[in-house]
C-alpha cells in the first residue's frame, strides 16, 4: 500500500508539461547521504556532484580526461611538478570569481584529517599530502600553491601514472572555504550554501523516499551556452517496479533502477539497453568477528555461492560470474588482453559443494552444526532482496547454516557497514578509473573504504608499489600480486561483474552514462 501511495504522490506532483519546462527527470534511486565532494563515496552522490561541480579537468563524453577549468598545463622535466593555467572569467554559481586559491583550498580540505574524507588517500600523490593527513606536516608543507589567481601548482610526492584521471575525479573540486567553514558538515545540504561551479546548481533538496533533488542551469558556468537543459529533477524511488510504472507513465525520462525479472523482456523489446560498466558486486565478511575471522569459514561461504545461477536467474542483465575480484575490461599489462584474463580464475562459476562443506567441517562446524547466529545485511530494494534470499538459500542448502536477512534504509546501511556492525553485508564497487587499483585500493589496511577489517601487510605493500610505479607492466603485475593475496584471504566474496541497463525516454537525447558509473547531463537535450 505504501508503494502505491508514493507512486500516486509522485505522479500527481510531477510536471505535466516537460516541453514547457525543458527539464529531464532521472530516477536517482536513493536519497544521497551527501553531495559534498570531499565526503561522498557513493554512486548516487557522484551523479549529483559531477553535474554541479567541475575540476581542473573533467571526464569527457569519450570517458577520457579533458581540459575543464584549466585550459592548459605543463609538466616539469622530472615529472614532479604540474602547473595548471585556469581559463579567463571562471565564476562560482553566485557570481563570485573562481581562482586558483579555491583549488588549493579544495585539495587541502580533502587531505585535512578533520574533514574525514573517505577518498583522502587518492590525494597522497601530492607532496606531504599523506604526512599532512597523518598529522606529521602542516598545511603550508603540502605541495599545493597558487602563485596568482590563474595559476595552480601541484608538487608531487611521487609520480602518479593516472594523474589526469585522478584530477577528473569528483574529490578534486575547488572549495569556497568562506562558506564551508561556517557549516563544515551541512553546507552541501542547502541550496543557499551549496555554491558550485559546474553546468548546474542546486535549487531544492527534498529528502526521503519519494523526494527529489532539483538542479537548474548554472548561468555562470564557463560553457553555459552549450548547456541545453534548464532543469534536472533527480527523484528518489528505490522500488524498481514503482520506478518502471512512473517511467511508463511518462514521469521519468531516464533510469537505471530496473526490475531484474522484467529486464530480459525489456532488453528484447528495446525498451531497455545494456551498457558497459566496470564494477563488481560482492559480499563483505566482518573479519573482526567470529566466525568470519577464520579464512576457512569465509572460503566455505564463498564457494557455496553459485554465481552462474545468480546471473542466469536473479540479475538477468548480462552480468558475468565473478571468478576474481577485478572485473572484465580493465586494462592489463598490454592491449592484447585485460587484467582479468591475465589474472585467471580464482573462483568457480558454480558452487563447489564438496570443498565448501569440507572447509566448514575443518573449521569446526560439520554440516553447519553449532554454527553461531549470523546475519546478512543489505540496503532496501527488491533486487537486493532477491539476491539476499538466493544467498541465504545457497548457504542453507550447501552448508546447513541459517543466515538471518536484515534490510536497512540506504543511509542507515552505509553507517552500519562503516561501523562494521554486521557479520556479512552486501557491497559493490564501480571503478573510479580504468585501473585495477581503483578497486584493489579499497581493501588496504588504512583505506576508509575497507569495511571488512581486513589487514595484510603483503597486500598493502603490493598496492603501495603499484601506486608509485610508472612502468605499466610492473605496475599491473604488482596489482596481480595483490589480487592473489586477496583471493587467498577472501575478506570479500565476489559474486558477479556488472553491466548497466538503462531506460531512456525518446523525448531526451545525448545523456551520457559512463562505464565508471556516473551520468552526465551537460550535453543532454529535450527533443
Amino acid at each position: 500500500m505504501r508503494k502505491i501511495f508514493l507512486l500516486f504522490v509522485f505522479l500527481m506532483t510531477a510536471s505535466t508539461s516537460y516541453a514547457a519546462s525543458n527539464e529531464i527527470v532521472f530516477n536517482l534511486g536513493a536519497d544521497p547521504r551527501t553531495i559534498d565532494p570531499a565526503l561522498n563515496n557513493a554512486v548516487d552522490g557522484n551523479d549529483v556532484i559531477t553535474n554541479i561541480f567541475e575540476g581542473l579537468v573533467r571526464t569527457g563524453f569519450n570517458d577520457m580526461p579533458e581540459p575543464a577549468c584549466a585550459e592548459s598545463w605543463e609538466i616539469s622535466p622530472d615529472g614532479m611538478t604540474w602547473t595548471f593555467h585556469l581559463r579567463d572569467g571562471l565564476k562560482w554559481s553566485d557570481g563570485q570569481p573562481l581562482t586558483a586559491s579555491h583549488f588549493r583550498d579544495g585539495f587541502l580540505r580533502a587531505l585535512n584529517p578533520e574533514t574525514g574524507s573517505p577518498y583522502a588517500y587518492y590525494a597522497f600523490f601530492v607532496k606531504n599530502g599523506e604526512a599532512y593527513y597523518n598529522g606529521k606536516a602542516s598545511a603550508q608543507d603540502v605541495g599545493l600553491s597558487a602563485p596568482d589567481d590563474k595559476t595552480f601548482v601541484i608538487a608531487l610526492e611521487y609520480q602518479n601514472p593516472l594523474m589526469l584521471e585522478y584530477l577528473a575525479f569528483s574529490l578534486f573540486q575547488p572549495a569556497r572555504m568562506d562558506i564551508v567553514n561556517d557549516n563544515p558538515r551541512s553546507w552541501a545540504a542547502k541550496p543557499e550554501t551549496l555554491i558550485s561551479n559546474g553546468a548546474f546548481r542546486l535549487e531544492k533538496w527534498q529528502h526521503g523516499e519519494g523526494g527529489e533533488i532539483i538542479l537548474v542551469k548554472n548561468k555562470e558556468y564557463w560553457q553555459a551556452d552549450t548547456v541545453n537543459v534548464d532543469r534536472l529533477r533527480f527523484v528518489f524511488i528505490s522500488d524498481e517496479n514503482t520506478a518502471l510504472a512512473a517511467f511508463r507513465a511518462g514521469r521519468i525520462d531516464y533510469m537505471t533502477t530496473i526490475p531484474s525479472q522484467m529486464l530480459p523482456l525489456l532488453l528484447k523489446r528495446g525498451e531497455a539497453v545494456s551498457l558497459p560498466a566496470l564494477g563488481t558486486a560482492y559480499c563483505d565478511f566482518n573479519v573482526t568477528r567470529k566466525p568470519f575471522d577464520d579464512v576457512r569459514v569465509r572460503r566455505a561461504f564463498t564457494l557455496a555461492i553459485d554465481r552462474k545461477i545468480i546471473v542466469d536467474k536473479i540479475t538477468l542483465g548480462g552480468q558475468k560470474p565473478a571468478v576474481g575480484f577485478v572485473c572484465d575490461s580493465v586494462p592489463g599489462t598490454t592491449d592484447a588482453q585485460d587484467f582479468r584474463t591475465e589474472g585467471g580464475e580464482f573462483l568457480p562459476e558454480r558452487a563447489d559443494v564438496k570443498e565448501a562443506r569440507r572447509l566448514l567441517a575443518e573449521a569446526g562446524y560439520p554440516d553447519g552444526k553449532n554454527f553461531p547466529h549470523v546475519t546478512y545485511k543489505y540496503n532496501s530494494n527488491s533486487g537486493n532482496k532477491q539476491m539476499a534470499e538466493a544467498l541465504q538459500g545457497m548457504w542453507k542448502n550447501v552448508l546447513g547454516v541459517e543466515v538471518e536477512l536484515v534490510n536497512e534504509e540506504w543511509k542507515v546501511f552505509i553507517e552500519t557497514r562503516n561501523k562494521k556492525d554486521y557479520d556479512i553485508a552486501r557491497d559493490a564497487w564501480i571503478m573510479d578509473f580504468y585501473d585495477a587499483g581503483s578497486l584493489l585500493e579499497t581493501l588496504t589496511t588504512t583505506s576508509p573504504q575497507n569495511n571488512t577489517g581486513y589487514s595484510n601487510p603483503k597486500y598493502d605493500e603490493a598496492i603501495t608499489n603499484a601506486a608509485r610505479e610508472m612502468d605499466r607492466v610492473k605496475r599491473i603485475n604488482f596489482m596481480h600480486e595483490a589480487e592473489k593475496y586477496l583471493m587467498e584471504d577472501l575478506p570479500v566474496a565476489p559474486i558477479y561483474f556488472y553491466t548497466s541497463a538503462v531506460m531512456q525516454s525518446k523525448r531526451v537525447t545525448n545523456i551520457h552514462r559512463s562505464p565508471l558509473g556516473f551520468v552526465l547531463f551537460r550535453g543532454a537535450e529535450v527533443r
